[in-house]
């Protein structure tokens, strides 16, 4: 998601800029992790803040699974906290995106601009896997599914790996670079590509299926771009997925919508009206997302169906954001700022 892109660029940044030290602990500290009811609200939920396990660093969790294990990255290093305990992913230079929820775990992410892929096992970390990059010098690996394919990039191409890490390179023509930004156990994937910048602002959002075909994720009346972040497992026929639309002034909405894989067709298109960004899905439909603050606090939140449940961070936190949601809906993984720094959250719905 382009806007998103940008933020994320900002909040790399910060993290790295607020380095002081790599050193992890190597255990939960369940003392010092905040939590708070979700008011009136139904459901109600907890919030853990995990700024604590990593060191007090910059941080934020990027994708986390039915376990309520989660990955992501802070100003020192990539991290995965499995069972509660933080688990240390080697690299220099290291993202983390995405979290299978099987057994082993996979991570994917890059290190040092190059995609990459770890497997942890026991609690213990293997090194990254370098993923093929064809004739491209750089690239990212954003999704991954619990065989342990991988989308991402390669340079200005969208990018499928195997398990063996072999290499499928994607860019339709008409467009000048685009990336895979998940994908799910049936091999289906969503990806986004981006129009010639001389054509003016524009990126399409399109449903892979797992036999290669391509369907357009249309943006909204009025509206000049898509893009697809989340993907659901399958549910009978069908499969959810989340993004957001965007107008010229990059004021985007959060979008839901439903495809019926044996007809190949939309057949459900779900919209906030708020200027919001929806990055995951679980297997139910219901969306993590937060509503843009433009300049002021961001509010993160679960969408389900006509509910929106407004997620607080632990009290004193603000600018809360939610980027994953697990495939049961219960755990969704994000941010927040406490005090002068971003912390790594895990939101826990108590009725999923």
């Amino acid at each position: 998601m382009k806007s998103l892109d940008g933020r994320c660029g900002l909040v790399i940044a910060t993290l790295f800029a607020a380095a002081c030290t790599s050193d992890f602990p190597t255990e939960a500290e369940p003392g010092r992790l905040a939590a708070a009811k979700g008011g009136s609200t139904s459901p109600a939920y907890t919030v853990a803040d995990f700024g604590a396990l990593l060191g007090n660093h910059s941080s934020s969790a990027r994708a986390v699974n039915d376990a309520g294990d989660v990955v992501g990255y802070s100003a020192g290093g990539g991290f995965a906290i499995i069972g509660g305990a933080v688990t240390p992913l080697p690299g220099i230079g290291l993202l983390a995106y995405a979290l299978s929820n099987g057994t082993p775990r996979y991570v994917t992410g890059q290190v040092a601009s190059q995609p990459a892929r770890w497997t942890i096992a026991g609690g213990v970390s293997s090194q990254p896997t370098i993923l093929q990059l064809g004739s491209a010098e750089f690239g990212a690996a954003r999704g991954v599914n619990d065989a342990g394919v991988t989308v991402g990039n390669v340079g200005a191409q969208a990018a499928v790996w195997d398990v063996a890490g072999n290499l499928v390179a994607l860019l339709p023509a008409g467009f000048e670079r685009g990336e895979g930004r998940d994908i799910n156990n049936a091999g289906h994937a969503v990806l986004v590509f981006h129009v010639p910048s001389t054509v003016g602002l524009g990126a399409r959002a399109y449903f892979r299926r797992a036999d290669g075909a391509l369907l357009a994720l249309p943006a909204l009346p009025g509206d000049v771009s898509t893009y697809a972040n989340g993907l659901s497992e399958m549910v009978g026929d069908e499969v959810y997925v989340a993004g957001s639309s965007e107008t010229s002034l990059e004021v985007s909405r959060g979008v839901r919508w439903t495809i019926n894989l044996t007809t190949g067709t939309i057949t459900d298109t779900r919209i906030r009206p708020e200027d919001s960004h929806a990055p995951g899905v679980s297997s139910a439909g219901a969306a993590a997302g937060f509503l843009d603050g433009r300049g002021t606090a961001s509010t993160a939140f679960l969408w389900r169906g006509s509910e929106l449940l407004l997620l607080k961070p632990p009290k004193g936190g603000k600018d809360g954001k939610t980027w994953a949601i697990s495939p049961s809906g219960e755990f969704l993984a994000g941010e927040a700022i406490v005090g002068a720094s971003r912390h790594a959250m895990r939101w826990t719905i108590l009725s999923p």
